[in-house]
């Protein structure tokens, strides 16, 4: 058979197959559906619902247990809806790109979504409603829902990695603990569930609430972006490498550290676990900004894509200053507790747990969303404006959080209040900002802009230089 045949039959099966033509990883966004649903979980069953019962203490509406209840699930669709599908959706767009390799795709990523979410909205209805014959079942299966979406994640992330090409980075061995840290916090959630539902008790015991949660937001949600920014923050903001030795020196204090605090939390508030865990924490977050060297001197100019949102580095420097701030927290709480006392004045409304989930990690995923999202999409991010807005709303909730929740004041609960009003503020504003970037109007504008750069900066050839560019025989060239 001749070429021309073979062309010719190479066409006709990709004519057959043009129903479902091949796609390979790179060309999928994967993340979409994810940052969407993480957005909405946060406007609905995260950020709104901690606003609004810190509102109703605030105006002396009394709650009674739902106070606990509300609380608790809100944590829960906070940590895995909100930062843990966002988190999840940028994984699996960058971690093969990290490792040059493939990912499956795209029904692991259909049903870990849908399981996350089902695990989500079981866990708020089986412990926020009021009855003892439905809300174990539903708790139950919330339990199991979600420990099979993080588990499957786990499983589709970790063959990316093992699968990659690329030389191994600094950002895998955070990568992997994420992983680990995931299935554990999955695990504690399902031992804490089949608990509630044997006891009939619409209320997770402490011991096991608490190790939960700094396992899901420490162990995996902050391995990841641990990890992430070792990876992308130097190059983003024009600075060094990051330090490996420091960068070493946090891994194995960071991972020591929470694995000490989530087994005091186990062993039923332990003094002696959560000091030390604390102090290797709080050391491990030192090593760790030392090693990206963030409030340093660039070493190089920053490249900016047109439309880029150039303050997304105050979001950035911005939260791990408040992740400094949490680790000395954590140590003042620890050392009271091992010397039996009260260091703080007061601990209304865990401060510290939400200067690390606000402070850090929301203002984390905030800058860095304002940056990549428009990478990824190949589009211009609308609303400049509107996240300078989010990122001073933010900090002041922050703010307002940590002053009256340690300091016993008449108006502690009006100031929790606005904390909460002012943060959901900027998620809505942030989840408008986003929401415009993934749309097709916003590459389309990107389109625009980078077609009248590029005939501005054409550089016209000179006449002169177009004589000149004639063949031996006097004919012109053929520039094109």
């Amino acid at each position: 058979m001749n070429r021309g045949a073979a062309l010719v039959s190479s066409v006709a099966r990709l004519r057959r197959r043009s129903k479902y033509p091949p796609t390979p990883w790179s060309a999928q966004r994967l993340y979409r559906p994810f940052l969407r649903w993480s957005l909405v979980v946060a406007l609905t069953l995260g950020f709104t619902t901690g606003a609004a019962m810190v509102l109703l203490s605030a105006l002396k509406i009394p709650t009674g247990i739902a106070w606990v209840t509300h609380t608790q699930a809100h944590g829960v669709a906070q940590l895995f809806g909100w930062a843990g599908l966002f988190m999840m959706g940028v994984a699996f767009h960058v971690v093969p790109r990290f490792r040059n390799g493939p990912i499956d795709f795209p029904w692991p990523q259909r049903g870990i979504l849908a399981l996350v979410l089902a695990g989500i909205a079981l866990r708020f209805a089986g412990q926020t409603l009021d009855s003892a014959t439905v809300g174990p079942g539903l708790l139950i299966a919330s339990g199991v829902s979600l420990g099979l979406g993080v588990a499957l994640f786990a499983l589709v992330i970790g063959r990316a990695l093992l699968r990659g090409t690329a030389p191994h980075g600094i950002a895998e061995p955070w990568l992997w603990m994420g992983l680990l840290w995931s299935v554990v916090a999955v695990g504690l959630h399902l031992w804490i569930v089949v608990r509630m539902g044997l006891d009939r008790s619409p209320v997770a015991p402490l011991f096991l609430d608490g190790a939960f949660v700094h396992a899901a937001m420490v162990g995996f949600i902050g391995s990841f972006v641990f990890g992430v920014s070792l990876r992308a923050a130097p190059a983003f903001l024009g600075l060094p490498p990051a330090r490996r030795g420091l960068g070493w020196l946090a891994f194995g204090c960071i991972s020591g550290g929470v694995g000490l605090t989530v087994g005091g939390w186990l062993a039923g508030l332990e003094p002696w676990p959560l000091a030390l865990g604390s102090v290797l924490e709080l050391i491990g977050f030192v090593s760790l900004v030392a090693s990206l060297g963030l409030y340093g001197r660039r070493d190089r100019p920053r490249n900016y894509t047109l439309g880029t949102y150039v303050r997304y580095e105050w979001f950035v420097r911005s939260a791990y200053g408040w992740l400094l701030v949490a680790g000395i927290l954590q140590v003042m709480h620890a050392a009271g507790g091992l010397w039996e006392t009260q260091i703080l004045p007061a601990d209304l409304a865990k401060p510290t747990t939400h200067v690390l989930a606000l402070g850090f990690i929301t203002m984390m995923i905030m800058g860095m969303g304002s940056r990549m999202i428009p990478l990824f999409e190949g589009a211009v991010l609308h609303g400049h404006r509107l996240m300078d807005l989010a990122l001073v709303c933010l900090n002041a909730s922050v703010v307002l959080r940590l002053a009256f929740g340690v300091a016993p004041s008449g108006a502690a609960w009006p100031g929790l209040a606005a904390s909460g009003a002012l943060a959901t503020l900027a998620l809505a504003l942030f989840a408008w900002v986003v929401w415009r970037t993934l749309k097709l109007a916003a590459r389309e504008a990107y389109r625009e802009r980078a077609q009248e750069f590029g005939r501005q900066h054409m550089t016209p050839v000179p006449l002169e230089l177009r004589g000149s560019l004639r063949a031996p025989g006097g004919k012109p060239v053929d520039r094109d």
